[in-house]
């Protein structure tokens, strides 16, 4: 089970040490499993009275060499016994001491192995391709990245101490048995009990495999109820618009109820390993009283064996429990072994050709694309000049996003070429490629924090006097400048506390700032009121001199000055541009476009 960890144990190399000094203090606070039972067998004999002979027993050697090493003269027997009767506690002492120096530094190791898993998931779900993302809900990815490596560190944290000191344990123990094996006849005859050892086994890898199946359907069960309360969360006005409260609540009830029952199944399962172990160990020590009854053995020796034995079933008690605790684990790093191999469909090259300075010349060679096997865009043939401003229009799934998403290698095409200046964009570095390409989406996001920082994403780095340019010619700046902390106001996520107008205009600024030489507006005049279209157009103008412009729009009224319009729609082979020309031309030549145009204007 251990080696399907295996893979992770890399990641050790920062705290190799700690864990080293773990495994350490591990096997010594286990060797109490040795040492008790040695002194029920040598030291009890001679501190009690024995009811046949009614004598104590000598000193073993061992135990006088011991003290003579420490420079402890012990003459009198009285403070011989005193002597002896101290190992006890400083034998928990150890044991205490070194357990709890074994838990820490295990912890610390595992801990540290657990934050760079998290990271990795993280730092890949920022490399996958956005078909990844799509196909996974929002709040099932959340949950791999924060609940099922939770889950990872919550299992290792509880079997962070039995991990190494119960394995030592039983080795010790079995230690102690073999030596009263040879120094005992007796012994050797009732060792046969030890054969319910490896049938402790059994229960545990049936219940172990249980708790794995149980633990997947928990920790997905929990991922699509993360992903119903993140739906919830983000929807709020039209729950509430639609009178939707008691739908949702029963719904999130359900799937309330049906995570409980997963969870109740995995406790199930888990707490059934220690009676199983339990009870085969009381048929094992059962066992060993009969014979050692038939042998009679002295109840020293006895007391002594049925210690080393309790030493050797009780870590195997503990152990199933971490079993248990393992299996739930490894289900969890499945889930988030999902991620971290999960396959990038956009691979980059070993050593990408570099742009160079970029013109913006965008040619489309027969490009072909599809989401999942059917035709989204078939046939694309097109060069774009650069600095041309091109206007994309036609009726909705005629796949112009997906035509545009294609440039900045948001997806991959799977027929043709589609180039930048001449170079293949699979030829270049996707970081490099995206540095000369600005967008502007239907739905701008700006991220928690102030006006100014979601601005400078544009151009991390940009001076304040280039910033506020930027603002000035989106049409921002007069109502940045309207807040009392100017453009250190903070916004919520997603925005929150701007209106939709305002947070296209900060985007839009974003741009400005970026000043690539490709330009992406996907409905970027969306979300503004008539008034501050007509504004912001202007600006617009302004940012596509020079700049190929792709610009996608529903209103006509956005794309009057573009030099060149094609027009998408949905065909039998997929997306297709069925039309190419000016506003004039295409009025005249496509029945397509008169249709949407005449249907707009009324």
């Amino acid at each position: 089970m251990i080696t399907r960890f295996k893979p992770y144990f890399s990641l050790l190399k920062p705290v190799k040490w700690q864990f080293i000094g773990a495994i350490v203090a591990g096997i010594i606070a286990g060797s109490s499993g040795f040492t008790l039972p040695v002194m029920m067998d040598d030291v009890f004999p001679m501190i009690f009275v024995n009811q046949q002979t009614g004598t104590t027993a000598e000193a073993p050697e061992w135990l006088l060499s011991m003290f003579g090493s420490l420079g402890i003269n012990v003459i009198e027997k009285d403070s011989l016994v005193l002597w002896s009767c101290m190992l006890m506690p400083i034998i928990f002492l150890i044991r205490g001491v070194f357990g709890y120096i074994n838990t820490y530094l295990i912890n610390a190791a595992g801990l540290q192995v657990l934050e760079q898993i998290r990271l990795k998931a993280f730092a890949r779900l920022q490399q996958l391709p956005l078909a990844f993302h799509q196909k996974h809900k929002e709040g099932d990815l959340l949950t791999r990245v924060m609940s099922d490596t939770s889950q990872i560190q919550t299992a290792l944290t509880k079997i962070a101490c039995d991990l190494v000191v119960q394995p030592a344990t039983l080795l010790w123990a079995l230690s102690a048995l073999l030596m009263l094996a040879v120094r005992e006849p007796g012994v050797r005859a009732i060792s046969v009990a030890l054969i319910c050892v490896p049938l402790c086994v059994f229960p545990i890898r049936m219940l172990g495999k249980k708790m794995y199946k149980k633990a997947r359907s928990l920790q997905k069960k929990s991922g699509d109820m993360t992903s119903v309360l993140n739906q919830n969360l983000a929807s709020q006005r039209e729950i509430r618009a639609y009178n939707m409260e008691d739908a949702q609540i029963a719904h999130f009830e359900r799937d309330s109820s049906m995570l409980r029952r997963f969870r109740l199944k995995v406790v199930k399962y888990r707490q059934m390993v220690s009676p199983s172990v339990e009870i085969i160990s009381a048929v094992g020590i059962a066992f060993a009283i009969y014979i050692g009854a038939e042998e009679g053995l002295s109840l020293e020796v006895f007391m002594a064996f049925i210690t080393a034995m309790f030493f050797a079933y009780d870590p195997i008690k503990k152990l199933g429990a971490v079993s248990s605790y393992l299996k739930q684990a490894e289900a969890s790093l499945d889930r988030v072994e999902h991620i971290l191999n999960a396959e990038d469909n956009i691979p980059e090259l070993k050593k990408p050709f570099s742009l160079g300075t970029v013109t913006g010349e965008v040619a489309f060679e027969a490009v072909q694309f599809s989401y999942d096997g059917n035709a989204d865009l078939t046939d694309i043939n097109l060069k774009v000049p650069a600095g041309q401003v091109v206007a994309l229009v036609g009726p909705s799934g005629a796949g112009k996003s997906t035509f545009v998403s294609l440039i900045p290698r948001f997806y991959e095409v799977v027929g043709g070429a589609l180039k930048v200046d001449g170079i293949d964009v699979r030829d270049v570095g996707k970081r490099e490629l995206r540095d000369n390409i600005a967008l502007v989406s239907q739905h701008p996001l700006l991220f928690s924090g102030t006006i100014a920082e979601n601005i400078l994403i544009g151009r991390p780095g940009a001076s304040k006097e280039e910033m506020v340019a930027a603002a000035v010619h989106s049409n921002a700046h007069d109502f940045i400048m309207s807040f009392p902390d100017g453009y250190e106001t903070v916004v919520g996520e997603r925005g929150e506390g701007l209106s939709g107008g305002q947070r296209q205009r900060v985007a839009i600024a974003r741009a400005f700032l970026k000043n690539a030489p490709i330009l992406i507006l996907d409905e970027a005049t969306s979300a503004l009121d008539t008034e501050s279209e007509s504004q912001i157009q202007e600006a617009l103008k302004e940012l596509s001199k020079g700049r190929t412009t792709f610009l996608i729009a529903h209103r006509f009224s956005s794309i009057r000055d573009a030099e060149r319009i094609l027009v998408f729609d949905k065909t039998e082979k997929g997306g297709q541009i069925v039309a190419d020309g000016t506003h004039e031309e295409l009025y005249q030549s496509c029945a397509l476009y008169k249709d949407l145009y005449d249907k707009q204007s009324g």
